[in-house]
């Protein structure tokens, strides 16, 4: 109670002018805090936003990459399964067999051929290049279906030129993958 009334008496020996002078000073520096605590505050604010963002953005970004990672080792399942059931398979006879069975034999240049190229991750690939003279689109329609029917071979390039006429000169390569281990196993 002493200081409120040793304040009163202060303020009160005050002349008018001096009064409204302190009385200023007292509120630009109260206003200047009150100011300094709001730019604080909206500042800080800001600043916890951006970062939210760019943690939610990257938490995003993860996301993506996780689901990636799952349909990636989705696939992979499906392609070590698939090479499972099918140890044995031979690209050279069962393209010779289809080309058989559209009766395309006469139209091959000459006999396919076989390459093999190793990849990462414990695989290899098997190519197979075949070229074909003077046949029909229907033909190549049927040849592309027929190879399609069989999921562990696919069409990796196919260049058509045009020959005399309606028919077509075709360079088709497909390709299959072989296993690592099953291949080091046998050699």
């Amino acid at each position: 109670m002493k200081f409120l009334r040793s304040l009163q008496n202060k303020v009160l020996q005050f002349e008018q002018k001096e009064f409204y002078r302190n009385s200023g000073i007292f509120l630009g520096v109260i206003c200047f805090l009150i100011f300094g605590i709001f730019y604080y505050y909206y500042s800080t604010i800001f600043s916890i936003k951006r970062d939210l963002k760019k943690i939610n953005s990257r938490r995003e970004e993860a996301q993506l990459i996780l689901k990636k990672l799952q349909t990636v080792t989705k696939q992979k399942d499906e392609v070590d399964t698939l090479l499972d059931k099918e140890k044995n398979f031979k690209i050279q006879s069962y393209f010779d067999d289809t080309v058989k069975q559209l009766g395309l034999t006469s139209n091959q240049k000459r006999d396919a051929d076989v390459s093999e190229e190793a990849l990462q991750k414990g695989y290899s690939e098997i190519k197979l290049v075949a070229q074909f003279k003077s046949i029909t689109m229907e033909q190549l329609c049927k040849l592309l279906e027929a190879l399609e029917q069989k999921p562990r071979i696919y069409v990796k390039e196919l260049v058509i030129t045009k020959a005399r006429g309606a028919s077509l000169d075709i360079t088709l390569t497909i390709a299959t993958l072989k296993s690592q281990t099953a291949s080091e196993s046998k050699g």
